[in-house]
């Protein structure tokens, strides 16, 4: 597979009438999607398009799968933009990415109020009508049938860009990660080498374009000549009904979307026996959660994959084995394994030094590891660096993850080196004051967020739970919670809530929670 374009490209003829993709009651050949997808690259090189970024705007349509992969046909690269985001992050995206041309879904893109944004040339719609604002061009599915299409699709260079995915920075400013073809090809050989698969398998997708393990779901997927099946967003947070009714083979989601199962008893014994292999990433992954899993899904795998979005999508994985059940993890939580093949992961200090035993900030090289932020040279040099102990000179990328190695020698995440707080002049990760209060029936599956003063220093910490805690129950587990927790770090307050606020990629929204408990107090 030396060109993932190629060898989708090659499934029209090989594998014509094989279903590629499904949503709802709608299926789609690998010769069909291929074909309209042609039509689409055709377009965008009637627009001028000529190897720069295509701005791909929708969720969970079919328009959405089509435009994305015309926009590699044409040897452009895509950024997804999410019609879900607010116009400030829309507009920071097109500036910074250049974006002059969108392609997706016509309600979608309508609902990015062009009035406010910057100037966009024109708007392809590979299966859409009409868009609101007529001082754009507008190319529908009638003129991209006029114009024909590609014979062959445009190849690209290894070392020219797939996509560019938009994390949120520390500042607010979203940053644009960028991808290349030789990253991208990279990560899908070492999964290939992963799994195996069988035509036809199928294949979830959980997660919005927005989240960079689609990218994986849609690539992977059709590139073992699977069925990609699109979970309809209405279905996101209870995927019971759609796993069974699509008998779903392949599943890929955020351990929230399980947790949220688990707690509305939608997770229950031989749930979803046909699951032959269940991956789980994007944020910790609760022991307890991979053993309800493992009684839904008897017949599937339980893995464990981490990655952050400037090291290509997962850079490491750990299957959860049916003795690990009796294994003592840190925090309860799974671990992260090794780093995949042709990758190296080490643990460093503060001063980036090489740590031997003990918690560090991971850092990983090899060629999943991306050349940096578009446009932002000086966030670049910060997180992608060269150590002077590694004599090859090879680029690492610092996750602001803590890990340490355990006596298997796996690596254990521990969460970021920003949620640790500090407090009487101690340190202490979020992760481990929330360990304490799950092994107590009334505060199980609490969320833990800092508190902070005027001038942003943590001053403490709250406790939200989806359920009420009285007083007296309070003033319980703090006594029952002495031998395991200084007191220092027991939160001050706890809140009720509905339910947790989730980011656009399903994880829980802690930020939202430290901004509700600042309303709150205030």
């Amino acid at each position: 597979m030396n060109s993932i374009v190629k060898h989708l490209f090659d499934l029209k003829d090989s594998f014509p009438d094989l279903i590629a993709l499904k949503i709802g009651e709608r299926t789609i050949s690998y010769a069909e999607l291929i074909e309209k997808s042609m039509l689409v690259a055709n377009g965008l090189i009637e627009c001028g398009a000529n190897n720069e970024t295509i701005g791909l705007v929708g969720q969970r349509k079919v328009s959405s799968y089509i435009g994305l992969l015309g926009i590699l046909f044409a040897g452009c690269n895509f950024t997804p933009i999410n019609p879900k985001y607010n116009a400030t992050r829309v507009r920071s995206i097109l500036n910074n990415s250049k974006i002059r041309i969108l392609v997706g879904d016509n309600e979608d893109i309508n609902k990015l109020k062009f009035s406010k944004l910057p100037d966009v040339d024109a708007c392809i719609l590979p299966e859409g009508h009409s868009i609101e604002n007529s001082a754009l061009r507008v190319i529908e599915v009638s003129t991209l049938n006029n114009f024909g299409h590609l014979i062959v699709p445009k190849v690209n260079e290894l070392s020219d860009l797939a996509y560019i995915n938009y994390t949120s920075g520390s500042t607010g400013t979203p940053k644009g990660v960028m991808v290349s073809h030789s990253n991208l090809l990279s990560f899908l050989k070492n999964m290939k080498k992963i799994y195996t698969l069988e035509s036809g398998f199928k294949a979830s997708q959980t997660f919005d374009f927005s989240f960079d393990p689609s990218v994986s779901d849609i690539f992977f997927t059709w590139a073992n000549k699977g069925v990609l099946c699109v979970l309809p967003e209405s279905e996101i947070m209870v995927p019971t009904d759609f796993i069974i009714r699509e008998k779903i083979t392949y599943w890929n989601s955020v351990p929230s979307i399980a947790r949220f199962m688990l707690n509305t008893g939608n997770l229950t014994p031989n749930s979803f026996p046909e699951l032959k292999n269940s991956m789980f990433c994007g944020e910790q992954f609760p022991v307890e959660l991979a053993n309800a899993w493992r009684l839904a899904a008897p017949n599937s795998t339980i893995e464990n994959l981490y990655g952050p979005t400037e090291a290509t999508i997962y850079i490491s994985r750990y299957e959860y084995k049916k003795n690990d059940a009796n294994c003592k993890y840190h925090n309860g939580i799974v671990p992260i394994g090794q780093a995949f093949p042709q990758h190296d992961v080490k643990l460093v200090d503060d001063n980036g030094q090489i740590i031997d035993s003990g918690k560090g900030e991971m850092v990983f090289s090899g060629p999943q590891v991306t050349r940096g932020y578009l446009n932002d040279d000086s966030k670049t040099k910060t997180s992608f660096l060269h150590f002077d102990w590694d004599k090859d000179n090879n680029i690492w990328y610092k996750t602001g993850d803590l890990g340490f190695f355990n006596s298997n020698n796996d690596l254990e995440c521990v969460g970021r080196i920003d949620s640790q707080i500090k407090l009487a002049g101690r340190r202490i990760e979020i992760g481990e004051i929330e360990s304490v209060l799950n092994k107590f029936e009334s505060t199980k599956e609490v969320v833990v967020v800092p508190t902070r003063d005027e001038q942003e220093i943590v001053n403490g910490c709250v406790g939200f739970l989806i359920r009420d805690i009285s007083l007296l129950e309070v003033k319980n587990l703090r006594k029952q919670s002495i031998p395991y927790l200084d007191s220092v770090f027991f939160p001050q307050k706890f809140y009720k809530i509905n339910e947790f606020p989730l980011s656009q990629s399903g994880k829980t929204d802690r930020k939202k929670l430290e901004e509700l408990a600042r309303q709150t107090d205030n």
